[in-house]
């Protein structure tokens, strides 16, 4: 879990991704093979649960929405776009209608549906595996603050130096997992 997402986005005209699972990985793949310039692609040490069929469209720069809830807005990006879609799940339990963005593009980011998310739901969270400064709460908190204010909380390793282990191990650590996505909503 070291910072690499913050320092590549603060690179000028560098693109920077962290797909989420085996399918987005293939066509991001093949995708940035036709990019000319700088491009950074954010793998993780876990192997990803399958969460998009084969025959799925993407576009970089365009963030996935998953469901269509109003009581909030999971962002995740990378591995945890999986936890994100755990935790929607636990919340529709309790009665709460939450939708999951699964933002594959931290740059450029899509500008137009975080602000849709912020004008359409109550809540919004962002969960990374990363540290919560510079990565992808950093990134939607600017296109908040520059286009539509609203709160955002942030999930991910807090200001301290990371550790070393299992990469389960320190998701756990650290609560970034569906359990603790699910505490924001309650």
């Amino acid at each position: 879990m070291l910072e690499d997402i913050s320092l590549m986005r603060t690179l000028p005209n560098m693109k920077v991704f962290s797909p989420s699972d085996d399918t987005q990985t293939k066509w991001l793949i093949e995708e940035i093979s036709k990019i000319e310039g700088p491009v950074y692609v954010r793998l993780a040490r876990l192997s990803t649960e399958i969460i998009y069929d084969e025959d799925k469209k993407f576009e970089i720069g365009k963030a996935v929405q998953i469901g269509e809830g109003t009581d909030g807005t999971i962002f995740a990006t990378g591995v945890m776009v999986s936890e994100a879609i755990k935790a929607q799940e636990k919340l529709k339990g309790q009665g709460k209608n939450v939708r999951v963005v699964d933002i594959h593009t931290i740059k450029p980011i899509d500008e137009e549906t975080i602000i849709k998310c912020a004008k359409e739901t109550k809540k919004l969270v962002s969960i990374e595996d990363h540290s919560i400064i510079g990565g992808l709460g950093s990134a939607i908190s600017e296109v908040l603050t520059d286009k539509y204010p609203a709160k955002l909380e942030r999930m991910g390793m807090p200001d301290i130096f990371g550790k070393s282990g299992k990469a389960e191990e320190l998701l756990k650590y650290f609560g970034l997992n569906s359990e603790k996505i699910v505490e924001k909503f309650i």
